[in-house]
């Protein structure tokens, strides 16, 4: 009598103890599923392969007739096209993209900045491309100051990973020192980004900055050169003792605003005390400076 073994049904059965115990463990340890499962499908085609060279080598001496479960393969096949097409979309880079838009959550933190002690052989400091950015002055030689953050995680213990990173890097060239945000990236749905940044730096140090959507410089205890370039909407506030003189290189009178009085001629000026400490403002189309 001819003995009948189908194969494919044990495959189906391990494939769903595979998936219900991803789904289980997922609940408890708060790991994305479909991170997951992106990764674990070519075991489906492992245990199929096994399944069928098993049943082939313990029915080669039996009066056994081996015969294929469609059913149980064809659920096997419809799990593996469908991790097939989240692997196709994870290599197209629109995963990153899904699993921003339907896992991550977005959390609005606050980190202190790590900090840098300048030393005697820079004489310059070049902060770049940051987005709403707060100046104010230190008395000692130390850059710090506290960041707001978007921060995209899976969960909260993903995002105070996050926020423990550096979102400030310093790159020192010759006696120049750069300094720009960092956005951190865990994986392919948390990451962090620099909103606002409150910055305290050295008082006597020349500083440039480039790239900014707004700047906030609160002009108080500096004596140095600004060279603000590039800057959307520019804020200063300075107070009566300051020795200062502005100098903001726009094309009309209309763009210069605040409660100083300027004079324009082919270019704002403003000056209080006798203008040591030059400030130049180029490429901003709204500026405004406020005396306090």
């Amino acid at each position: 009598m001819i003995k009948i073994k189908r194969v494919g049904n044990i495959s189906m059965g391990n494939v769903l103890i595979t998936f219900g115990i991803t789904l289980f463990m997922s609940q408890f340890k708060g790991f994305s599923v479909l991170n997951a499962v992106s990764k674990i499908w070519p075991v489906i085609l492992i245990l199929l392969g096994l399944e069928i060279l098993w049943c082939r080598y313990v029915s080669k001496d039996d009066n056994t007739a081996i015969k294929y479960d469609l059913f149980s393969i064809f659920i096997v096949i419809v799990i593996l096209c469908v991790n097939i097409g989240i692997y196709a979309i994870e290599e197209s880079g629109l995963m990153s993209r899904l699993q921003r838009t339907f896992i991550s959550e977005c959390y609005n933190m606050d980190a202190a900045l790590n900090e840098y002690a300048i030393d005697e052989g820079i004489n310059k400091i070049i902060i770049n491309d940051t987005d709403n950015l707060v100046v104010r002055a230190s008395e000692g030689n130390i850059i710090s100051g506290v960041v707001n953050l978007s921060v995209y995680a899976a969960n909260k213990k993903e995002a105070d990973d996050l926020i423990s990173s550096e979102h400030i890097q310093y790159k020192k060239s010759g006696s120049t020192l750069y300094v720009y945000p960092v956005n951190n990236i865990s994986n392919n749905y948390s990451y962090s980004s620099p909103m606002n940044v409150e910055m305290f730096i050295p008082q006597n140090i020349d500083v440039e900055i480039m790239n900014c959507n707004n700047l906030d410089l609160i002009y108080a205890g500096f004596n140095n050169k600004w060279t603000l370039d590039g800057i959307r909407i520019t804020n200063i506030r300075i107070d009566k003792l300051s020795d200062v003189k502005i100098d903001a290189f726009v094309e009309s009178a209309d763009i210069l605003d605040g409660n100083i009085k300027w004079s324009f001629n082919n270019f704002g000026e403003y000056i209080n005390g006798e203008g040591s400490n030059l400030i130049n403002i180029l490429n901003s189309s709204n500026i405004t400076v406020n005396e306090i």
